[in-house]
């Protein structure tokens, strides 16, 4: 039995290279489970510089020279973060504050109509019993705020250190070739295998971030148009939350349309308006889903979706928001590693 064991783990790690690669894996896993929270600056700095290298490509293909192009790209992304800090950014938090602000409200409005709800159908009594006493202690303003400000912190990353991010999006990006040289220095010379996932990881990734990101755009700039016919309140907010659920598979467009579906019942109460807004809201989601999708991701993530919905679940409960944002990446590199060790196995 033991010499059967000594000779599988021979056979997956048949030489430097495989042995070296299990390791690094192994490495990445137990940073991400233990220091995810403390280097989300970093995380999101690679993740920007990544996109940004794209952008630089293009540039180049245009015939600017690197270094342009490396000014150009940098300033791009300068820009929109200023443009995000300065318009952006203020408007989201007055929305955020306002909301803190009508929720208590709202709480006190939720006993009478579940008493209504009582009286007319008086096989409802025990839940109006029950939601009278949840909701007979309503929380201040502070709490709620405090509540909403940790959930959107969480989901849009308000804890990053904007000085910070800057700083290393530019080291990332001007130095990638002297980090990607120091990192390869410590690896075998004969590396056959990681060039190859590393081909494969870097041909899908790179389209399926690219993708992400203009799908982010579409996405909640679309929503805030069809907010903004409505005149639906918290505009700024909920486009943002629609937008960064596409980051999510699958589940984001579920998990986000119950505040939309909230404000706008609050709003308008069940009314016309109301359901043409869910209508045209769910027009939104079916194209996003059935037609975006498949134009920006098409040849970018060749998964199957059951599997990239068990890599959400499953990263998810291991890592927490860093699981869900890397669950199609981590699935994706994987893949690539399933595809390049059989190889080796066969020696």
């Amino acid at each position: 039995m033991l010499e059967e064991i000594n000779n599988l783990f021979r056979k997956i790690f048949s030489n430097e290279e495989t042995l070296v690669f299990a390791s690094l894996l192994t490495g990445a896993f137990l940073i991400i489970f233990f220091l995810g929270n403390i280097l989300t600056p970093f995380f999101i700095s690679i993740i920007f510089a990544y996109l940004l290298v794209g952008l630089q490509n293009r540039l180049e293909g245009l015939g600017f020279n690197s270094g342009i192009a490396l000014a150009l790209t940098y300033s791009f992304f300068l820009l929109l973060g200023i443009g995000f800090l300065v318009w952006l950014g203020p408007l989201v938090y007055q929305q955020v504050n306002a909301l803190a602000e009508a929720v208590p409200g709202w709480i006190k409005l939720i006993p009478p109509i579940a008493t209504s709800l009582a009286e007319e159908y008086p096989q409802l009594q025990t839940f109006s019993n029950v939601v009278g006493e949840e909701f007979t202690v309503v929380p201040d303003k502070n709490v709620i705020l405090q509540t909403l400000s940790g959930a959107i912190s969480t989901g849009v990353t308000l804890s990053i250190n904007l000085i910070l991010l800057p700083i290393l999006v530019f080291f990332f990006l001007f130095d990638r070739k002297s980090i990607i040289s120091s990192f390869l220095s410590v690896l075998p010379q004969e590396r056959a295998m990681l060039q190859q996932v590393w081909v494969e990881m870097d041909d899908q990734l790179s389209n399926y971030a690219r993708g992400k990101a203009l799908e982010i755009v579409i996405v909640g700039s679309a929503a805030a148009l069809i907010f903004m016919y409505f005149d639906l309140q918290y505009i700024a907010l909920l486009s943002i939350l629609v937008g960064f659920s596409v980051l999510i598979p699958f589940l984001g467009a579920f998990i986000v349309t119950l505040p939309v579906a909230v404000l706008g019942l609050v709003q308008f109460g069940l009314t016309f308006d109301f359901w043409l807004l869910m209508g045209v809201y769910l027009v939104l989601q079916i194209l996003d889903g059935y037609l975006l999708v498949p134009i920006l991701f098409s040849d970018a993530v060749k998964l199957h979706p059951v599997v990239i919905m068990l890599a959400v679940f499953v990263f998810g409960a291991m890592f927490g928001f860093w699981g869900i944002f890397f669950a199609i990446p981590i699935a994706t590199l994987i893949k690539a590693i399933w595809n390049s060790w059989p190889e080796s196995l066969s020696n």
